[in-house]
C-alpha cells in the first residue's frame, strides 16, 4: 500500500514577466505557498516506523532545497527558468526529485486564488 504525506511551507519573493503583455512584465512580488507531496510505503523499523517520512524532516529538506534559496529574493536572477508559477514549479519538483524526496505532487500558489501543480 502506498501513502501520501503533504507539507505546506511559504516564502516571498519578487519577479518580472519581460516577454508579458500585462503588468506582470513589471517587477512584482507574492507571498508563495508550496505543497509538496511525498509517497510510497510506510517504513517497517526505526524512528521512522509507520511513517512515508517524518514531517519535520520533509520540512526541513524543502525548506533548505527550495524555500530558504528562494525566499526574500529577485527570482529571475536566481533561476534558469523563467519564474512563472508553472516552470518554478516544475524546476522546485525536479530539485527536490533529484535530491532523493518521493515527491508525486507538487502545487505552488502564486496567489491565494491561482497555483500551478506538476507530477512526475
Amino acid at each position: 500500500m502506498n501513502t501520501t504525506v503533504t507539507k505546506i511551507l511559504s516564502f516571498d519573493a519578487a519577479h518580472s514577466l519581460p516577454d508579458h503583455a500585462g503588468k506582470c512584465r513589471n517587477v512584482h512580488g507574492h507571498r508563495y505557498t508550496v505543497e509538496v507531496t511525498v509517497g510510497g510505503p510506510l517504513q517497517d523499523s526505526g524512528p521512522g516506523r509507520a511513517m512515508v517520512i517524518d514531517f519535520g524532516d520533509l520540512e526541513e529538506r524543502v525548506a533548505t532545497l527550495i524555500v530558504d534559496p528562494l525566499d526574500h529574493q529577485y527570482l529571475n536572477d536566481i533561476l534558469d527558468v523563467v519564474p512563472t508559477a508553472e516552470a518554478m514549479a516544475g524546476w522546485m519538483l525536479v530539485t527536490l526529485r533529484e535530491n532523493g524526496l518521493p515527491v508525486i505532487r507538487l502545487r505552488l500558489w502564486e496567489t491565494p486564488t491561482s497555483y500551478a501543480e506538476v507530477t512526475p
